[in-house]
């Protein structure tokens, strides 16, 4: 099994226990090498993260994140950290066949070989999990149209062999340049652009594989009055997620004020890092204190004041109407805003 993660130096922690969770709960894997495509990751964190792979007999390779110029010395415009992931063909080594990308904010707790041998069909290259976008995003704004299957970027399955053969980074870049005129819109940046080019080449996976931090929390009836979306998994399906969660994803949500990793974190996942954080180098560490602004604090605290249904309620018109309205008018794909915020 071969994993990719991203992380710089900030990040390590939390790629450590991202990695930990993943060689624990996956033993009955033969082989597992782990990739961080890292960004300057200092040397005693590096250190513990090979600590972790030692333990369970498994491989770690660091692979320097290559500088825009050195990937596509042709191209002029800034493109932020998005380049990371649309050259994974050329980051990681030829021998690579098939890889899961995972982000560093995810937990695996069950095995997940069974999903990462998974046979893909011809026009197939990606394997991921629905993210639940509406209507009012996927049609309205991002034009994906009711068939796309727009999947969440924290956790993809990709055949690396055929991602090759199709040259889906030059798509991927392709895709980038050809919105970088300032009129085309962008909601959820690379991942808008990754699920343009995917369209129609994805396989979807079970909601377990990359269970969001919003679909955790709230049940499925709240999920579909607030969110609305155009496709997505049955309420059965979704509740078997939730009792045999394989993948953990820590996505931001309205309704939770800390990352699970900042110290009195209010995540639901946030007992599931401890546990694993316990078995790293960073156990004795003091955790990460929370550094949102006085606007954040605020913002985090406000929807805790109204009752819970009030809530989901107010949250339903933030997403379908009024955040369509603000993506139109200011997430213009301008590769400003593209390597801005994706650096972020």
């Amino acid at each position: 099994m071969n994993v990719v993660y991203y992380s710089s130096d900030f990040f390590s922690e939390m790629c450590g226990v991202a990695i930990q969770s993943l060689c624990e709960n996956n033993q009955d894997m033969e082989e597992i090498t782990v990739y961080v495509v890292e960004d300057k990751v200092c040397e005693k964190n590096k250190t513990r993260l090979k600590d972790i792979v030692n333990r369970y007999n498994r491989e770690i390779v660091f692979v320097r994140m290559p500088s825009q110029k050195e990937l596509y010395p042709e191209v002029k415009i800034n493109l932020g950290r998005t380049y990371a992931r649309m050259a994974l063909a050329e980051i990681l080594p030829e021998s690579v066949n098939r890889v899961l990308s995972l982000d560093s904010d995810t937990l695996v707790m069950d095995s997940i070989s069974e999903m990462y041998n998974i046979q893909f069909d011809e026009d197939e290259y990606v394997a991921g999990v629905y993210d639940c976008v509406g209507s009012a995003i996927q049609n309205g704004v991002l034009h994906g149209g009711e068939h796309m299957r727009y999947c969440n970027a924290g956790m993809f399955l990709i055949d690396l062999k055929k991602w090759r053969s199709l040259n889906v980074g030059n798509q991927l870049l392709d895709a980038v340049e050809r919105n970088a005129d300032g009129k085309h819109t962008l909601y959820f940046l690379e991942q808008d652009l990754m699920n343009v080019v995917f369209d129609k080449h994805i396989r979807l996976l079970h909601p377990r594989y990359n269970l969001l931090t919003s679909i955790y929390l709230f049940d499925y009836d709240e999920v579909m009055k607030m969110k609305k979306p155009v496709s997505y998994y049955t309420r059965d399906e979704i509740s078997d997620a939730k009792k045999h969660p394989a993948i953990l994803h820590a996505t931001t949500c309205f309704y939770v004020k800390k990352r699970m990793w900042v110290q009195d974190s209010d995540h639901p996942y946030h007992v599931f890092y401890l546990r694993y954080r316990h078995e790293t180098g960073w156990r004795d560490d003091k955790q990460i204190e929370d550094a949102r602004k006085l606007s954040k604090k605020i913002y985090g605290a406000f929807w805790h004041m109204m009752p819970r249904r009030t809530a989901v309620g107010f949250s339903s018109i933030m997403i379908n109407k009024i955040r369509p309205l603000y993506a139109k008018l200011t997430a213009k794909a301008n590769l400003p805003t593209i390597a801005e915020q994706s650096s972020t």
